[in-house]
């Protein structure tokens, strides 16, 4: 599970990435779900669809950024 802010929000782009990847044209969100998403990442529909409209590669980019500035006046 995610342990930080950065692993979460990669965690939320590896389920959208299945998402994306299964839903296609005729294809039920609820399908997707059921089949893909809640075998290998236990999560809720509710859950899902927030992630769905997070804008996540947004947040990893500041998230990424915001580390690196602990980590370099850490290391000065």
């Amino acid at each position: 599970m995610a342990y930080n802010r950065l692993n979460h929000l990669r965690k939320m782009r590896d389920i959208v990435e299945v998402y994306c990847q299964e839903k296609k044209p005729g294809v039920s969100t609820a399908y997707v779900y059921r089949e893909y998403i809640y075998p290998r990442f236990h999560i809720s529909r509710a859950t899902l669809y927030t992630y769905l409209s997070t804008p996540i590669a947004k947040q990893i980019k500041e998230e990424e950024s915001k580390q690196n500035k602990c980590y370099n006046s850490a290391t000065s």
